[in-house]
């Protein structure tokens, strides 16, 4: 944010100066003050607050720029000086000093060239695009100091090995100080000293005295094009647990770093130099939650890779390696992994069963997928171009507890209906080789595909619902290369809209959701459109009793970045157990809507033709306490209601003259878990 849009500008103009402030003001807060100075008798004793922040003063005094009236050296209750973005300010007072904790704020203070030479009890010291060029061996004074942030000055050459005396110093921010070279030796321990920040910088190496910060827990070096090495001791940092030094000329990490118990992420991606993880490093690193290697130059992964017990995230894209090992099965903590634009990966080995994000990402390689844990909610492959076939429905396909849909049908004040994406999304979005062929299969086993992502969606609601006492009826989405709508799909139309009527209440008590499908043109509408493709499902739920009518939105969208190459089908299913159907006489409509408006309002792809269809929960006759879901092939059609003159009985009794019930179900069960 730029910085004038905090601030509140003041209107008032002092043509003819300031002659007077009372001697008994504690607060002063005036924005964009006009005047260079402060008046000359200005004596600030009980001064709390001076704030003058985008103001025109160049010195607080008039006169000698280097000193105050020694009368007012000692500020006795002054709590924060700020004077953010003075670009007229190039000097401060030398001889002042703070008797209470302060935090002082120089910030973009562009022509401020010295560093201040004051004293006391400075706690934050702000300097963010200051002109400073040195930090001088007088900050030793400043004993009380937590937090130092020099940030983005371009012009600060040195920092002086004084800088060890600030044992309270926590926060030290260089990143940004491009003509930076050297960091200071540290001459004594620093013990508070937690986080240092030198992203951005020319520092080409850092002191083997790193080893006297113990309480060292963050390390940022991003962007250090010239820091080839990290010190080798640095692994015996007892508290270090994050080190990023993505985009630096780092090429091997030192060996001490396989000695640390404690250390939690390590950030490299982008590090050119970097073409192997050495093995005896990850036999170490038990407690490594994070590995980033992103965009370098690895041509393997080591079978020790499974050394890595406590690892949650594994970012290897941009990388050069052709397989995985078999041993990542063993991560069983892994949550995530990225391989997107892994150009040379050609196979996946199995995964770890707890693993719920996958992304391949332009892996042009990869031909075929395994088998994929039954965890996964994210699953993106887009442009995998050589991809043939979809991963194997597990052969396991579970049934749904009857626990699970008593949770989510029961009406809560923390329920979230979603609007935005799925809980359960997998993306072959240009999968070319998907279509033709390999199509009429996936086709064929779309709805068994769209039944296991349901149960997993309502078991991961269900889940969400029990461990972090919320509900959100999330659905499931699958997005590949197509320009069918599978037979099953009861009602489908080429039409914005679908109109259908939902069979009698005992079915409706059943109703846990709607399978939808759309069929996207690939031709754009709109090339305008930053978003490439963006559909709205909009469904409303009229249910009609005798004394009242109830309307329940289940609409929800979903969007991709992604251009088509080709015509793309989307297959979804979206829960609706919350509906809360009356017991008794009820008639329920569904009117279905579909749009495919975008950013402002511009469209993206056209959508040629959608499908519908209800699902519903039947109790297993296997399996005690089981449901399994079933398809509704056929239900009422709006068309063929009857006329609403009928009377009540006559309008839903399927002998009528009036309309016929066609209606079955798929009644395809799941099977049971082993």
């Amino acid at each position: 944010m730029i910085i004038e849009e905090q601030l509140s500008y003041s209107k008032v103009q002092l043509p003819n100066g300031l002659d007077y402030l009372p001697k008994k003001l504690r607060y002063l807060h005036w924005d964009t003050y006009p005047l260079r100075t402060l008046p000359s008798n200005f004596k600030p004793k009980n001064l709390v607050q001076l704030n003058l922040r985008l103001s025109k003063v160049e010195q607080l005094w008039e006169g000698e720029k280097a000193c105050v009236p020694s009368s007012i050296q000692n500020f006795k209750y002054l709590s924060r000086l700020d004077f953010m973005g003075c670009k007229s300010l190039r000097s401060f007072p030398t001889n002042l000093h703070f008797v209470c904790p302060v935090t002082i704020n120089f910030s973009y203070c562009v022509n401020l060239v010295e560093f201040p030479q004051i004293s006391g009890k400075i706690t934050r010291l702000y300097l963010i695009q200051s002109a400073i060029e040195e930090v001088p061996s007088s900050i030793e004074c400043l004993t009380d100091l937590i937090v130092l942030d020099l940030r983005d000055c371009k012009r600060l050459k040195m920092i002086s090995t004084g800088f060890c005396k600030l044992r309270s110093l926590v926060d030290l921010f260089l990143n940004g100080c491009v003509n930076l070279e050297r960091f200071p030796e540290i001459l004594e321990k620093m013990e508070h000293l937690k986080r240092i920040y030198l992203g951005h910088t020319a520092i080409t190496e850092l002191p083997s005295s790193f080893e006297n910060l113990p309480g060292l827990e963050v390390l940022f070096v991003e962007d250090c094009s010239k820091l080839d090495k990290l010190p080798d001791n640095i692994g015996n940092l007892k508290s270090l647990r994050y080190i990023c030094a993505a985009g630096s000329a780092i090429s091997q990490l030192p060996s001490s770093v396989a000695d640390s118990n404690v250390l939690r992420i390590l950030e490299f991606s982008r590090c050119k130099g970097l073409v192997s993880l050495p093995r005896s490093l990850l036999l170490g690193l038990s407690s490594l939650g994070r590995l980033n290697i992103r965009n370098c130059a690895v041509m393997e992964i080591p079978q020790e890779i499974a050394c890595l017990s406590s690892l949650t995230g594994l970012h290897l894209s941009g990388n050069n390696f052709e397989s995985l090992p078999a041993s990542i099965k063993q991560l069983s903590r892994l949550r995530s992994l990225h391989l997107e634009r892994c150009k040379m990966l050609q196979s996946l080995p199995e995964l770890p069963l707890c693993l719920e994000s996958l992304d391949l990402t332009g892996c042009n390689m990869l031909r075929s997928l395994p088998e994929l844990p039954l965890c996964l909610q994210s699953l993106k492959a887009r442009n995998c171009k050589r991809l043939q076939s979809l991963p194997e429905i597990p052969s396991c396909l579970q049934e749904l507890d009857a626990s699970v849909l008593e949770k989510l049908s029961k009406p809560s004040p923390d329920l979230i209906q979603s609007l935005e994406s799925a809980a359960i999304c997998f993306e072959f979005t240009n999968c070319l080789k998907l279509d033709g062929k390999a199509n009429n299969k996936i086709l064929a086993d779309s709805r068994l595909r769209i039944r296991h992502m349901a149960i997993a969606s309502l078991r991961l609601g269900y889940e969400k619902a029990i461990n972090e006492k919320l509900s959100e009826l999330w659905g499931s989405l699958i997005v590949l290369p197509g320009s069918e709508i599978p037979d099953w799909f009861s009602h489908q139309s080429s039409e914005s809209s679908i109109c259908i009527q939902l069979p009698p209440q005992s079915f409706c008590g059943n109703l846990i959701g709607f399978a939808f499908c759309a069929v996207l043109d690939s031709k754009k509408v709109c090339s305008r459109c930053k978003c490439d493709w963006y559909v709205i499902f909009q469904s409303d739920l009229e249910i009609k009793t005798l004394s009242e009518t109830k309307y329940v939105d289940l609409g929800f969208s979903t969007y991709s970045k992604y251009s088509l190459d080709s015509d793309h089908v989307i297959l979804c299913f979206k829960p609706c157990l919350n509906v809360g159907f009356p017991d008794g006489y009820h008639h329920t409509t569904v009117s279905l809507k579909f749009f495919n408006e975008c950013y402002r309002n511009q469209k993206g792809h056209k959508i040629k033709r959608y499908g519908v269809c209800p699902v519903y929960a039947n109790r297993s006759e296997i399996k005690a306490n089981t449901f399994t879901l079933n398809f509704g092939t056929e239900v009422w059609k709006l068309d063929d209601l009857p006329s609403a003159s009928g009377t009540a009985a006559s309008e839903f009794d399927s002998s009528s003259d009036e309309g016929e019930l066609y209606y079955s179900f798929d009644e395809e069960e799941l099977e049971p878990s082993p």
